[in-house]
């Protein structure tokens, strides 16, 4: 190969890795603007079919409730509304399944669309970006650093512990002292009743002599209090 014949094939060459990026940008920008062309025609096509599952529900419901209402004219009305019943339960099942149809390929395009902006994203990032990046987040490890995170971190590990220990002592003596608190009214009610009884039987008693002494018959006496034992 000649000279001129060599710096011709280099220039074709430089030209060639010049243009293709240039090249490159376009095209994607056809298959993006392509792509959601698409998604928007698709988009579009499922509202119209929600819309007309929506109109055909309204008009089974109501053509559902036509027929109930000629069914109680008749004479076998439970036949009559198992047969209309099953007639629009079938139709509802129908527009359910393609209802389910359409979600099912809404998700399937977002999940695509998703799964082509990670991608895009990647590309967009050469990989000694993502490198010299993830080396400027993660700066180089210090020792002594690391050791004083450490140390304050088990420091407010025991302050929690610590905390945690007083408040569980602290709601035991109060339990303790509510539990101690019920049990001395207990048993300043227990003291009361007695007390009340033994006042009942001494009033009793004078009664009882006092009709002795005037010569009239004495009322029954009262039966004993149980001795119940007071609550701790």
């Amino acid at each position: 190969m000649s000279k001129t014949g060599g710096r011709l094939w280099a220039a074709l060459v430089v030209l060639a890795c010049s243009v293709g990026p240039v090249l490159v940008a376009p095209a994607r920008a056809t298959t993006e603007a392509g792509a959601e062309s698409a998604s928007a025609s698709a988009a579009a096509h499922r509202k119209t079919e929600r819309d007309r599952i929506a109109r055909e529900r309204e008009a089974l419901t109501a053509r559902r409730q036509q027929e109930e209402a000629v069914c109680y004219q008749r004479f076998a009305v439970e036949d009559c509304l198992r047969g209309v019943r099953a007639k629009a339960r079938e139709t509802h099942d129908r527009l359910r399944a393609q209802e389910i149809e359409l979600n099912d390929a809404e998700r399937r395009e977002k999940a695509a669309e998703r799964l082509r902006a990670i991608e895009d994203k990647q590309t967009a990032v050469p990989p000694a970006a993502k490198r010299a990046e993830a080396q400027v987040r993660k700066p180089a490890a210090d020792p002594d650093a690391a050791k004083a995170q450490r140390d304050t971190e088990a420091h407010q590990r025991a302050q929690q512990q610590n905390s945690r220990a007083q408040a569980q002592a602290t709601e035991q003596a109060t339990r303790a002292a509510a539990n101690a608190d019920r049990a001395a009214q207990s048993r300043a009610k227990h003291e009361q009743a007695l007390q009340a009884a033994e006042e009942r039987r001494a009033r009793v008693e004078k009664s009882r002599s006092d009709a002795l002494a005037q010569g009239r018959k004495p009322a029954a006496p009262l039966p004993a209090p149980a001795a119940s034992a007071p609550t701790r």
